[in-house]
């Protein structure tokens, strides 16, 4: 994909991260990339995504997308920066539309708050009424452990995601993907095959929610029902009560799954735009990776298309809201207790 991913294992001062920023930089180029991301943590913030752009002075617009953490008691900030070449900045028309994109989905959430919790009550009892229930790959054991089909989130990754069939196996056992391990859900219809999965990454500044995908060719009667939202939910609410209503999860979102994602408790950042000398993207992901086609068989494909190709997919960035989840925490339970028989 040509994209060079970094990650930070403790928090550093925001100076640090810049330099780390522009090390990445001078990687990217010598080894012929086109994308490279930082996320971690820092000292300082909030921190200015304008002074961020200023200090790295780079010919292309960057992004800078950030939220308050507390880890080990201490306040801090989650900072994610990137940037992509020039030809794989995705034009202005399509920047513009994500920007749009996202400002109806914020409107969507602003309007369902005053319902959310009755809405996701309703949603949950549709879907324990048409027969689903959950499965999760738990590292602790507690909500699972090996009740998921394995061999079909390889090829549901594999395929969609274009991630290599190791790593996806390590996933579907808990490591793999990030250094604190991840959980692994799904979603079972009323048959017990699985038609929907979700990953929790575990990261030093909190979690990654990623990699939720839907067989469609498995939903038969319930295609009314948003499978991933009942998915996500309960996995939201499950993670906030284990690890606490000050967690962090934060992840991203594309236009396929941008309102499922606020069915679930995630709220969309306000993204801005300031194309200045040097530009600055606020709460976007701009070309990140290609999307697999479900129309075309398993295993059919040989390489990752290149952004030249085929359009990178774009996302906006959200973070959960713990307190609209914790109360569902109950029925998370009855859903895996109903995945266990």
């Amino acid at each position: 994909m040509g994209r060079v991913r970094a990650y930070l294992t403790r928090p550093v001062p925001v100076g640090a991260y810049l330099r780390t920023c522009r090390a990445l930089e001078a990687h990217t180029h010598g080894v012929g990339g086109s994308r490279w991301s930082l996320r971690g943590l820092v000292d300082d913030g909030p921190v200015s995504a304008r002074n961020v752009a200023d200090v790295l002075a780079l010919d292309t617009a960057i992004e800078v997308s950030q939220a308050p953490a507390v880890v080990d008691g201490r306040p801090r900030t989650c900072l994610w920066v990137a940037r992509n070449l020039p030809d794989r900045l995705p034009a202005r028309h399509v920047r513009d539309d994500v920007f749009r994109e996202i400002q109806e989905v914020r409107a969507y959430q602003r309007g369902l708050d005053g319902v959310f919790h009755e809405q996701a009550t309703a949603m949950l009892d549709r879907a324990r009424q048409h027969g689903l229930s959950l499965v999760c790959h738990d590292p602790f054991g507690d909500w699972g452990s090996g009740g998921i089909d394995v061999e079909k989130f390889v090829r549901l990754v594999t395929h969609f995601f274009y991630l290599d069939p190791e790593t996806a196996r390590g996933m579907a056992r808990g490591r793999g993907y990030s250094p604190g391990g991840n959980y692994l859900f799904g979603m079972n219809g009323p048959d017990g095959r699985l038609m929907c999965v979700f990953v929790m990454a575990a990261w030093p500044w909190g979690f990654e929610p990623t990699y939720t995908i839907i067989d469609r060719r498995q939903l038969g009667p319930i295609l009314d029902l948003s499978v991933a939202s009942v998915l996500m939910l309960l996995a939201n609410a499950l993670v906030v009560d284990r690890h606490g209503r000050h967690v962090l999860v934060i992840g991203e979102a594309n236009s396929l799954n941008a309102r499922p994602c606020v069915q679930a408790g995630f709220e969309p950042l306000p993204p801005v735009f300031d194309d200045g000398e040097h530009p600055v993207h606020t709460n976007v992901v701009w070309a990140d990776n290609p999307l697999g086609d479900f129309t075309v068989p398993y295993g059919s494909v040989t390489r990752i298309p290149d952004y030249r190709e085929v359009p990178y997919t774009n996302y906006g960035v959200g973070v959960l809201a713990p307190g609209k989840v914790e109360p569902h925490r109950d029925r998370a339970r009855e859903f895996l207790a109903a995945g266990r028989t």
